[in-house]
């Protein structure tokens, strides 16, 4: 026959951490909200977001530095469509999954637009002025 033994807390327990001697489950880190008058302040201004600029990229997954290659869609009127998932198949590009893009045309957009949308963009910085 074999015994099996429920896990108590004890084990949890011995576990320590730098906060405090408790277990790390139970522990909370300290919040200091003393004195309380440090909060009473005006709550911050909140702009709603702005568009800064636009970009696209053609069939060949290109930069292209304007909005022509952008797409809206606007769901159909009628709610009772027979959506035929392969109408429009023939006509998708597969993108190369093997080519890794990662934020290059964003970068590539900022750099387009350094002077004109960062007025405080300097080719000064740290790391210089970059070619894209």
């Amino acid at each position: 026959m074999i015994k099996m033994e429920r896990r108590s807390d004890k084990n949890v327990s011995d576990v320590s951490h730098n906060c405090c001697s408790a277990a790390k489950k139970k522990c909370i880190e300290p919040f200091d909200v003393w004195p309380v008058s440090r909060f009473d302040r005006q709550f911050p201004y909140f702009r709603l977001p702005t568009e800064l600029g636009s970009f696209s990229l053609d069939a060949s997954r290109n930069y292209v530095h304007n909005r022509s290659h952008l797409r809206v869609y606007s769901p159909p009127s009628d709610r009772k469509v027979a959506w035929d998932l392969s109408n429009g198949y023939s006509d998708f590009i597969q993108r190369d999954e093997t080519k890794m893009e990662y934020i290059d045309h964003l970068l590539q957009w900022i750099h387009m637009c350094r002077h004109s949308k960062f007025p405080s963009f300097s080719s000064d910085t740290v790391g210089g002025e970059t070619s894209m």
